[in-house]
Order: C-alpha cells, then structure tokens, then sequence
C-alpha cells in the first residue's frame, strides 16, 4: 500500500515550499514538490491550495505528481509480491530518481529499465506547454492500457520490448477489448510517438516501430451527416428534459460553425461582429470567421450566461440517446442507421458538406474548417453519388 501526503514547509520570502512524503512498504521518500504558496493559502485536511480559483494550476500539479507517484509504485511492486527490505530501497531511489526526471530537474539517464508505460507520465510533463491539453491526456488512455497488458502477460515492456512481436500481441490484446479498429490504431500512433522520443532523448536504439510490419491500422468509416431538413427537423424534436434539450439546441447550432466540440464554448454574442463569428480555434490557433447563420443568436440568447458547454463524453452520450429518441418518434425518413451514429463530430460534417452541396466554394469551406487540400476534404464530407448528382443538376455544363 502507498500513500502521497503535501504539507508546507516553513515560509520564506516567496511563500513557503510545498513538500510531500510518499510511503510504502515501510519505507518513506521526503519530495520537494517546487511549488510555492503563502503559508495561509495551504488546507492540510484537503491536500489543497485555496481559493481553488486562484491555486487551480498549483493543485492540477499535485493531483498530477500524487498520480504519477501512485502509478510508479503500481507499476514497481505488484500484488501479492514479497521484496525483501534491501530491494525496497533500491526501489526507493529508483522512484526518486524517476521522480526527479518527472518534476524535469535532470535528464533521463535510465533508458530500458524504465516501462513504456511509466515513460508516458515523463513525456506528458515535458511537453506540458508545448502540446494541446487534450493531445496529452489521450496517452492516459493508451498508459491504462499498457498496464494492464503487462499485468495480463506478466511481464513489463521496455522500450527494447517495442518489437514487432509486442506489436502483433498488443493488438491482439486491443482486439480482445472490441476497440475499434481505428481506435487501436490511435493507440499504436501513440506508442510510435514515444519511441521516436525515446529515440531522440537516446534511451534506445531500438527502432523497430519505424518498420513497415509496425503499422497504424486504420479503416475507412462510412461516417454520416444530417440534411438540412433533418437538423431542422431534430431542432423542432420535442424534448422534455432541459439538459438534454439544451444539448440538442448546442448540437444543432453547431451544424451551422462547423467548429469542433473543442471551439464550442467560443461561439458567445460577443464573438459576433457585423454578422460574423470570430473564433480562435483550440487546434490550429488561427481565427476562422464565419458568417452568421439566423439560428445561432436565437440559440445563444435563448439560454444567455446559462448555456454550459458540456464535455465531449456527457455531450456524445446525450446526442446519442437523441439520435435513438429521433428513431422512436419517426423523424429520421427512412434512415434509421444513419440516427443511430450521430456524435458531437456529426455537426462539424453535417456544416461542411451540406455547405458544399449548397454550392459555397470548396475554399471558402475549407477556410472555416481548417482542412488543407481538396483531397482530404472530399474525403471528409462523403457525398453519395446521388448527392452529387443532384448537386451538378443546376450546373450550366449539363444545361447547355
């Protein structure tokens, strides 16, 4: 069993220290954590910096340092494993000397003792400013993963394990867990992108996941997107429940930015200007202006201050419980399938291509939705032939 503790240090001139004691198998690490508060701003009982508004970073990096802590232990010292007391505190400067590397006080200087898993936690922190929030905490996903791979296995994976033989299990075990296929090969995208790092910051020579046998696997998703009469049709679904209703009103706004859930609690009255919406979008970091379809201030002062932007996860699971109460009411003409499959992401490729179709040129599209080349955006929009079809009905090249 292992715990973390924060308590305050004596206060100096720039506050006082924030140190720590991690304890485990009888043996206890005294840490410095680096960072500083005024001694009045530290709650013993709840391990806390307050107000939480001003210390929000100051406690997001404890949380981060107690995980980190934790996870290492886990990672060390399985269940059910007797170590004698000599090894304990070989274990005990090893955490220390991770945990230093961790905090960025010195360079890595342990290269395949250290698991694939436990090095995501390192990369993370190092990358912390550099890299989108969002980029970074999908490697929680991949790291929760490894675990308990290696727990199934029995064995650790370094990074000289990352062979293409750890490759064919790995997405096997991925397999095993009916994760899709283009979400098994997001989590090989990562494991790539902590070995090229490794390979860089020379903890190995391996590079084995640079061969072609160590593929992303990818498939091509019929991916769907809503008419203009369908999203008109779902905006006026009677929904009983406010939070949902609201949800389906932010949905549906959103089918007429384009933007991705990330952007969506930038769409404000006061982002508006002359009949155009100015957003700086999270993943790209440039303005994209778009103009202003009718129903986006109508939704927007509808719900004023109140409308909260959910996360990607509550607002995924609500649009599709909505897209099956479309099914049960009958709305959905004749395409059930397709109501069955909308997510947050469905509003972004419902603007876009019913934009195209509606003749707005490929470029001016493409400037609000960031894409680069024709080539990926076509892909993007997936009109059906028939759609196409009807689309170049009115073109003067087939009414000549």
């Amino acid at each position: 069993m292992a715990s973390v503790k924060f308590y305050a240090d004596k206060e100096r001139k720039n506050g006082c220290l924030i140190l720590l004691t991690f304890t485990f198998n009888n043996l206890r690490l005294r840490l410095s954590t680096g960072l500083n508060i005024p001694k009045n701003s530290w709650n013993a009982e709840e391990q806390k910096a307050k107000p939480l508004k001003d210390f929000s970073e100051t406690n997001k990096r404890l949380r981060e340092i107690n995980n980190f802590l934790l996870d290492t232990y886990d990672e060390m010292f399985k269940k059910g494993m007797k170590i004698p007391r000599e090894e304990i505190k070989k274990k005990g400067l090893e955490i220390r000397e991770k945990y230093q590397i961790f905090l960025g006080r010195k360079e890595v200087a342990i290269s395949n003792q250290i698991s694939l898993a436990a090095f995501i936690p390192i990369f993370q922190s190092k990358y912390k400013n550099k890299h989108n929030p969002n980029f970074l905490q999908h490697f929680n996903a991949t790291k929760t993963h490894l675990e308990n791979y290696q727990e199934k296995t029995g064995s650790i994976v370094t990074f000289e394990e990352v062979t293409k033989t750890f490759y064919i299990s790995f997405t096997d075990y991925l397999k095993e867990q009916n994760l899709k296929i283009n979400t098994i090969g997001s989590h090989i995208k990562r494991i790539k992108r902590l070995m090229n790092e490794a390979n860089e910051e020379r903890l190995t020579e391996n590079q084995e996941h640079r061969s072609i046998g160590f593929k992303v696997l990818k498939e091509d998703t019929d991916s769907i997107y809503l008419t203009e009469d369908e999203i008109d049709a779902l905006y006026h679904l009677q929904i009983d429940d406010k939070r949902m209703r609201k949800i389906r009103d932010l949905f549906v706004l959103n089918c007429h930015t384009g933007l991705r859930h990330s952007d969506w609690s930038k769409v404000t009255l006061k982002n508006i200007e002359d009949g155009k919406l100015y957003v700086k979008t999270q993943k790209t970091k440039e303005t994209v202006i778009i103009p202003v379809h009718p129903i986006i201030p109508e939704i927007l002062n509808r719900y004023g201050p109140d409308l909260k932007i959910p996360t990607n996860q509550e607002a995924n699971r609500v649009i599709k419980w909505i897209g099956e109460y479309a099914v049960l009411m009958k709305i959905t003409n004749g395409n059930p399938d397709k109501w069955l499959q909308i997510r947050t992401h469905t509003a972004r490729r419902s603007f876009a291509t019913n934009a195209y179709i509606n003749g707005v040129p490929l470029l001016s599209i493409m400037q609000i939705t960031g894409h680069k080349t024709t080539q990926n955006f076509m892909k993007y929009i997936r009109i059906s032939k028939l759609e196409n079809a009807m689309k170049l009905m009115n073109h003067p090249f087939f009414n000549a």
